[in-house]
């Protein structure tokens, strides 16, 4: 076996690994140059251990190509790219597109519970991306945190389709249905009972995820597998609400009713969670808005985060600046302050610490957005409006 494969090795005479990016027990993933395009990629190689079984290491094997398989037949913005696939010396690897993001994994740890506004718009893009795999008949099986990358300009991409169930019964199976797999903090009541998984099952573990980013963490805690598997089959999640009270009651009805036990209970595809999550986040009528909790109490610290980002914007100290403008929406979103103009503040000055540490690429989309709600929130008029659709119209449209 190639034990030698790291950083330098050439996989195939093509992809020339150049610096680990991370990995675990089942494959270690590089930024890589295809020399053949000249491009950068991912490659993720299989990881064989030298202790296992010809008959683990044969079905380890497998389950890795069938990822390949199964990723690449998928074409979708939410979904990350499968260009390859092949073998080094016995050792399978996959070519992927280079993403640079953070799983949400580490964004939790970093930041806790996000902001009502950007869980919407984040489960919506992972429905629509899992929506896409079902209707070709794949069911993805281990949806968590680590397996969704937040990319710099918004975008969240789906990654590791390698515990894909084929749900088309005239095919061969990718991985037998009722086989235990998935992470149990994250996996489907049926998932830990070695049911037969469907879509409903991924949506059970984006409820879960949902929940975790609402909540600063999962449904249920337990220290061992079969606690969680306990808890999933058997007990009910503790409100939403009295996790973090600032939730809208219809968005936590939403993830209660993909937490439902039975798949049948749970709503009927991940295209209908994606369209409920999209009209949640779309902006309500312009209504002449009344005194806050954030104007009585936390006004102060508010706007003394915004002014000291806008200090540390101006001396180019983006990555502090970023996280003076999270700070100040984490203070908003607990005040159940988002469509006040400290928010569209906050959400205007993050736009563009994240411009100065990934470029105005990374930006674009976020920038248009954040014009039309702001807008529709506080009136065109605003001067805060003006000034983000002023600051969005001079930015140079991202190059094709």
């Amino acid at each position: 076996m190639a034990e030698g494969i790291g950083v330098g090795t050439v996989l195939s005479g093509r992809y020339r690994l150049e610096e680990p990016l991370g990995g675990g027990g089942f494959g270690q993933v590089y930024a890589a140059v295809d020399q053949g395009l000249g491009r950068r990629v991912a490659v993720k190689v299989l990881t064989l251990r030298d202790e296992w079984a010809d008959g683990e290491r044969s079905e380890r094997q497998g389950r890795f190509r069938r990822e390949a398989v199964a990723a690449a037949a998928l074409s979708h913005p939410n979904v990350a790219t499968v260009h390859d696939a092949g073998e080094h010396e016995g050792r399978p690897f996959i070519v992927m597109e280079l993403l640079r993001g953070t799983d949400f994994g580490h964004v939790l740890l970093a930041r806790g519970g996000l902001p009502v506004s950007d869980v919407l718009t984040y489960g919506a893009q992972i429905c629509s991306g899992l929506q896409h795999a079902h209707e070709r008949g794949l069911v993805h099986r281990d949806v968590k945190p680590e397996n969704l990358m937040l990319l710099p300009d918004g975008v969240v991409k789906i990654l590791d389709f390698g515990l894909v169930a084929q749900r088309d019964s005239t095919l061969t199976r990718y991985t037998d249905p009722h086989a235990v797999m998935g992470s149990p903090a994250y996996f489907s009541p049926e998932q830990a009972q070695g049911h037969e998984v469907t879509g409903q099952s991924d949506l059970y573990s984006v409820g879960c995820v949902l929940y975790a980013l609402l909540a600063e963490g999962p449904p249920f805690s337990s220290s061992t597998y079969l606690g969680f598997a306990y808890l999933h089959v058997h007990e009910t999640p503790e409100p939403l609400e009295d996790r973090r009270p600032d939730v809208p009651p219809e968005l936590a009805r939403l993830v209660h009713e993909m937490l439902a036990k039975h798949p049948d209970e749970r709503p009927a595809n991940a295209g209908e969670v994606a369209a409920r999550l999209r009209a949640m986040a779309r902006p309500g009528p312009v209504v002449q808005r009344s005194p806050t909790m954030l104007d009585q109490g936390a006004r102060h610290l508010v706007w003394t985060l915004l002014e000291e980002g806008e200090g540390l914007l101006q001396n180019g100290r983006f990555a502090d600046a970023d996280r003076r403008y999270w700070q100040a929406m984490q203070q908003i979103s607990r005040q159940g302050a988002e469509r006040e103009p400290a928010s569209f503040a906050a959400q205007f000055g993050r736009a563009r610490a994240l411009e100065g540490l990934h470029g105005v690429a990374a930006v674009v989309r976020r920038l248009e957005k954040l014009t039309g709600d702001t807008a529709s929130a506080l009136g065109a008029d605003h001067p805060l409006a003006r000034c983000v659709a002023a600051y969005t119209a001079g930015r140079p449209e991202p190059k094709r």
